[in-house]
């Protein structure tokens, strides 16, 4: 081995140890280890003890508020008074998301050999996290979720509050005067508004007590870790408005029609026959005196959306769904199928028939309530893709029904989409934009095929779903022919 050789490879040596031992110094103590950017060195100085952050999407808001509750809890803060032992709440809109997001991401900067104790609400979520400061006192956080309605925020003072996404204006109202005497409580806001301009809009981003609030917007840009693919990638399949609140941390009011991505002339179409190489499923938003809507949904190779085929009617018994249902899907393999949880008696009805379907799980995630949830995910299979120039979503122009009001043929589904609005609701001087899902006085019926459609594109690609949802046939089922390769829309073999 020539002396220049043993210089790099010792060199090397040197280089993995030194590499080594910054890994290990990260993971003992990655508080001190981490990084800000611009926005984030703000509101970590900022002085007033309510510090909102009106952020797009990962921008870096969960980051920086789950650093700061960390620095807290140890007592370890370059610009506040903190001395521990402190009691701290985090706050989510589910206890799923906080399992998700602001758990996760605390978990990471406390040093493991500083939790001394922790309680569980079930497996895999807690409930409360004891830490050893760095003055050895004991600082405790207890984890709370915006579905435990506003009873449960009662109690002692704390030292610091953190809202992870916005929190429902009672909740907040109760959590402000959680002061005990001689103790300051900073309050944490950390959100993005794709709610619209609710009260948070009016109270806190309009305000002009910058004594009492910091308040901070931010977008994609700001955040110098987003690469540009990054960023083209998020941004596909949203809308205007969408870009506004996701990357931009924008407030937007939303008016007009929820799907207002629709454009007949993309989203309509024909089919002849079913491909074999698609996969099938189904979905059912049941109803007697309200329609039972149902979809035969195809899924192409590229993920694309295909509704192509499905009823709307009243006024229908059990036996009377499967029977309708089996007439559009002889020769065809289910994969999957899915129906509304308000209606469990049905399902199980159905089940008996050979009918399984799984029961949508209403969990919004990340989002602030499952009917943002339901219009965001419309509007990304809906939304023309810019690569592209079409959408992900297609429906066919065979779901045609006289309609009750007029006494024309049209097709339903597209009735609904052309007239879902959105509509604010004011409750306690609280506005919010939510879908308007039904439309009695024009209609006579809630908007069941929209909200079918979208159940569908919720769940099935939700991981845990068990496989035993397929389609079984009763003995002497009638409408079971053999299967074959490709069918005709009318079931006949091509």
């Amino acid at each position: 081995m020539t002396d220049l050789t043993k210089v790099k490879r010792q060199k090397m040596i040197r280089d993995l140890e030194v590499q080594d031992e910054e890994n290990f110094r990260r993971n003992e103590d990655p508080l001190k280890y981490s990084e800000r950017h611009f926005k984030q060195s703000q509101f970590y100085k900022a002085p007033q003890s309510t510090r909102a952050l009106f952020w797009g999407n990962r921008v870096g808001k969960t980051e920086v508020g789950a650093m700061e509750v960390a620095r807290y809890m140890l007592g370890e803060h370059e610009y506040r008074d903190v001395t521990p032992p402190v009691e701290v709440w985090s706050i989510c809109p589910s206890f799923d998301a906080q399992a998700e997001t602001t758990q996760k991401k605390l978990l990471y900067y406390l040093p493991k050999s500083r939790i001394v104790d922790t309680t569980t609400i079930r497996k895999g979520i807690y409930s409360s996290i004891t830490v050893k400061a760095n003055n050895g006192t004991l600082s405790v956080i207890n984890f709370k979720s915006y579905e435990q309605g506003r009873s449960k925020f009662q109690g002692a003072g704390k030292r610091l509050i953190w809202f992870d996404e916005e929190p429902p204006h009672d909740i907040y109202e109760e959590c402000v005067v959680r002061q005990e005497a001689g103790q300051s409580l900073d309050i944490v806001l950390t959100m993005t508004p794709i709610k619209g301009m609710t009260w948070v809009y009016d109270e806190i981003f309009l305000s002009t007590d910058t004594g009492l609030y910091f308040v901070s917007t931010a977008g994609w840009d700001d955040n110098p870790w987003l690469t540009d693919e990054q960023k083209n990638i998020m941004s596909r399949g949203l809308t205007r408005e969408a870009l506004e609140v996701r990357k931009y941390g924008r407030f937007t009011k939303r008016v007009g029609l929820v799907c207002n991505w629709w454009e007949r002339e993309k989203h309509l179409r024909d089919y002849k026959e079913f491909p074999r190489d698609w996969a099938y499923y189904e979905c059912l938003d049941g109803g007697y005196s309200d329609p039972a809507a149902w979809f035969l949904i195809g899924v192409d190779n590229d993920d694309s959306i295909h509704i192509m085929d499905g009823f709307r009617e009243t006024n229908l018994q059990t036996t009377e769904i499967k029977k309708r249902r089996d007439t559009k899907t002889g020769g065809l393999t289910i994969r999957r199928g899915w129906c509304d949880d308000d209606n469990p008696r049905l399902q199980r009805e159905l089940s008996m028939l050979g009918m399984k379907l799984i029961p949508v799980r209403k969990d919004a995630g990340a989002k602030a309530s499952w009917d943002e949830a339901l219009a965001e995910k419309l509007a990304e299979y809906g939304t023309i893709q810019k690569g592209t120039g079409e959408p992900r979503l297609f429906i066919s122009n065979s779901l045609m029904r006289v309609d009750e009001k007029s006494g024309r043929d049209q097709n339903w589904l597209v009735q609904e989409i052309e007239n879902l609005l959105w509509l604010e609701k004011t409750t306690d001087g609280q506005s919010e934009q939510k879908p308007k899902w039904d439309d009695h006085r024009k209609f006579g019926h809630h908007f069941d095929g929209v909200r079918a459609l979208a159940y569908f594109l919720m769940s099935y690609k939700k991981t845990g779903i068990p496989q035993s949802a397929v389609v079984t046939p009763i003995r002497d089922d009638p409408y079971e022919p053999p299967y074959s390769p490709r069918m005709s829309m009318e079931g006949g073999v091509l």
